[in-house]
This record gives C-alpha cells, sequence and structure tokens, in this order.
C-alpha cells in the first residue's frame, strides 16, 4: 500500500473514531445483566430501577438474566464487554463473597471492573426455628455454646452471603454451628420453619412473612439500629455485638475503562431514580445505600476484606 493511501485510511478510521466519541451517550439500548434468576430481589431492583433510568436515558435498558457459576457468569460477561456504557452488571453482594470462597476466579473486581454506584440494601435478620429454647440473642449464643457443633443453619448455598454472615457471627460469639446447604434461600427457610435447621441470617424481606405467621422468631437484626419493619426485634449492638453490621447489598458495575462521563451520567441516573422510587422500595423491604463510584470502591475493598477473613477461619470453599 502506498503511503498516501495509507494516510486517506488512518484519517478515514480516525474520522469513524470522531464520530463515535462524538455520538451523545447513550445513543442505543444499554443490556443490564443480572448474574442471579429472574423473579427474585436483584432481578426486582434491577428491573424496577431500569425503567426508571430509561425514562432519563431516554433508551431502552433491557435486563438479561445471566446465571451459572454464583454469578461469575454474568460477571465476565460485563468483564469481557466494551468499556462503553452499554453492557453494565446488576449484583448481589455475592460478587464480593465469591471472592472469599473460590480458589480461583477469572477475573479481579477491583481491576475489571469499575463500580458505578452501590444501589440498595435490604437488613438482614437472626431468626430461629419457633420451637426453639432461646428466647434473646443472649439465649441462644449461651445454648449454641453449651451444645457445640449440635445446632444447625441453613443456608442459600456453600459459601454463599447467608453462610458466610453466619460463620461471622459465630465467630464473633465464640461458638461452632454446622451448616446445612441448600439450592435457595426459600427451601432453607421453609425448613427452618419445619425445625430441619435451627438457626439462620436471613435477609429481612424472606423472613417477614414467616415472622409475620409465627413459623419462626426473629432474635435481632444484624445492624446497629432497629429496623423499621420489626420495631421491637433489638439490633445485634443491642444484644452487645456492637461490630456486627451486615446486609444484604446490591451495587451497579461497568467494565473497567469505561470512560469517566458516562460512569458519572449513570451514577447521577440512578441515584435520581431510586430516590423517586424511595417510599416504593422501603415498602419491599429495601433500604437507600447510594454512593459515588469512590465510596462503592472503598466499601468493597472493605467486604472483600472481611469476608476474606471470615472464609478462610472457617475453611469456606465455594464448588
Amino acid at each position: 500500500m502506498h503511503n498516501s493511501a495509507r494516510i486517506v485510511l488512518s484519517l478515514a478510521l480516525a474520522a469513524q473514531c470522531t464520530l463515535a466519541i462524538a455520538q451523545p451517550y447513550p445513543s442505543r439500548p444499554i443490556e443490564i445483566v443480572v448474574p442471579v434468576a429472574a423473579g427474585g430481589g436483584t432481578d426486582v431492583l434491577a428491573r424496577t430501577l431500569g425503567a426508571k433510568v430509561q425514562d432519563a436515558l431516554k433508551q431502552p435498558l433491557v435486563v438479561v438474566n445471566r446465571t451459572g457459576a454464583g454469578g461469575n457468569i454474568g460477571t465476565m460477561a460485563v468483564v469481557r464487554a466494551r468499556p462503553d456504557g452499554y453492557m453494565l452488571l446488576f449484583t448481589p453482594a455475592t460478587i464480593a463473597t465469591n471472592v472469599a470462597t473460590y480458589r480461583q476466579l477469572p477475573y479481579d473486581l477491583l481491576k475489571d471492573l469499575q463500580p458505578v454506584t452501590m444501589a440498595m440494601q435490604t437488613g438482614v435478620v437472626l431468626v430461629v426455628n419457633a420451637s426453639l429454647k432461646a428466647g434473646s440473642v443472649r439465649e441462644f449464643v449461651e445454648l449454641a455454646r453449651a451444645k457445640p457443633g449440635e445446632l444447625n443453619f441453613g443456608t442459600a448455598g456453600n459459601g454463599s452471603p447467608q453462610h458466610l454472615q453466619a460463620e461471622f457471627f459465630a465467630q464473633k460469639a465464640e461458638f461452632k454451628a454446622t451448616a446445612v446447604h441448600y439450592k435457595g434461600q426459600s427451601q432453607a427457610m421453609t425448613d427452618l420453619a419445619g425445625g430441619q435447621v435451627q438457626f439462620m441470617f436471613s435477609p429481612l424481606q424472606n423472613a417477614l412473612p414467616f415472622i409475620q405467621q409465627g413459623r419462626i422468631r426473629v432474635l435481632a437484626v444484624a445492624s446497629a439500629k432497629r429496623h423499621r419493619s420489626l420495631p421491637d426485634a433489638p439490633s445485634l449492638a443491642e444484644a452487645g455485638y456492637k461490630d456486627i453490621e451486615m446486609s444484604n447489598w446490591f451495587a451497579l458495575f461497568a467494565p473497567a475503562g469505561t470512560p469517566a462521563a458516562v460512569v458519572k451520567r449513570l451514577n447521577a441516573e440512578y441515584i435520581r431514580a431510586g430516590t423517586a422510587l424511595r417510599v416504593k422500595f422501603e415498602e419491599q423491604g429495601f433500604d437507600p445505600l447510594y454512593s459515588t463510584p469512590e465510596e462503592a470502591r472503598d466499601f468493597m475493598r472493605s467486604e472483600l476484606a472481611r469476608w476474606a477473613r471470615v472464609a478462610a477461619y472457617a475453611g469456606i470453599k465455594a464448588e
């Protein structure tokens, strides 16, 4: 190829790139990858927020459920995507617990993904079978210490947030218990009500109907303050465990290298949408947890450090 032809080709490519960059964001539909099954809390949040945000962006936000490998299949789809803001990840807290429990992940959470914002959280409660002879956190811990390893707790799977949360409390309260793993939260909750397991750390909205029906009993909310949905349930801080605050949180990520202006626009629109929908979300058991991208990254670092310590101490490895 002659030099003149090369120059013409280079100029043409440069012009195409300039045109692409000059297009306002977004100029086409945005895909929101949800790495868990449809119908759960993560999916509902992603779709409800997305419907509000797409009105502001004037482009469709299409939610796609890409499940498997504990959420890692959907996460990898976004890690490999072009960093242009047209494929995003809306994920629950499993993205942090996976780092602690999987022997090897094909991505680095803090290097391969760009946090956009934290995007809501739900309370976590310590609940027990209604027949368990423990009416308070103190009585429960005394019982667990008196019967090391005999109390069973349900989880939504080996290495799941519920698994790590229960192990975290057991480490802090200095007792041993036995994990019973289920394929999801619902069966674990059913077996807690039936007495096959004695306790759980559960997302509040999953436990609330069972509590209201008297099928299980709540001992505490895993936070510094009481929750409006359970005003009579003490917090773990009130029960003497002031350094234990846990929630099931949700966050929005983009591929690393996404332009800062795109991240900033998405951050602003998601926070605006969440604020507008606050009352609706609170009725569903969600609480605000919005942040700047920088705050979200700092939060991730602290979560990764905490769950890595818990998993290492308990010897938890996801399959």
